[in-house]
């Protein structure tokens, strides 16, 4: 096996084959570290307006069931416990559901009355509002540590409000 020739090695510092190559890598990384990002961003937005809807269709439900007629469920009209909650935070979880990436089994919900306290005895034309707060889980890889905190983990909160829709007659 014969030695390389040190006058060939001159040549490889002189000679530019490569060079796009390097610059290609060099300005690609960052670029495309960039669009994860704006896509995770993207990803989070969704999720915001998927847990806004959710709160409204909460909200929706709760300013029907509220007043609904007892037969159907475990209390009086206007008190928000058992059966009344519990189809309240099905609404919510069903709205959840559309976003793969928000955690739905662990959304709290919460029924607060008008001014804000949480409350469960509501009556006719009285304003209900449902806070849900969801965990989402970043998905892409180095973006979810930037958008979303080392854990990829951000706990995305929403709120809506409605009047109670109570009937004014007694059910039979």
């Amino acid at each position: 096996m014969s030695r390389p020739n040190p006058r060939d090695r001159s040549g490889l510092r002189k000679d530019k084959r490569g060079a796009v190559y390097v610059e290609f890598l060099g300005a690609f990384f960052p670029i495309f570290f960039g669009f994860w990002c704006l896509m995770q961003s993207v990803g989070v937005y969704s999720g915001k307006l998927v847990t806004m809807n959710a709160a409204y269709l909460g909200a929706r439900a709760a300013a029907v069931v509220i007043p609904d007629d007892p037969k159907n469920y475990d209390s009086k009209p206007g008190i928000v416990t058992g059966k009344r909650k519990d189809a309240i935070v099905r609404a919510v979880q069903m709205g959840l559901g559309g976003n793969r990436s928000l955690w739905w089994p662990l959304a709290q919900v919460t029924i607060r009355g008008g001014d804000g306290k949480e409350k469960t005895n509501f009556s006719r034309d009285e304003v209900v509002i449902v806070r849900v707060q969801v965990p989402y889980r970043c998905r892409l890889p180095v973006a979810d540590k930037v958008i979303c905190g080392f854990a990829g983990l951000t706990t995305i909160n929403a709120e809506a409000r409605m009047i109670v829709h109570g009937a004014e007659y007694e059910y039979p």
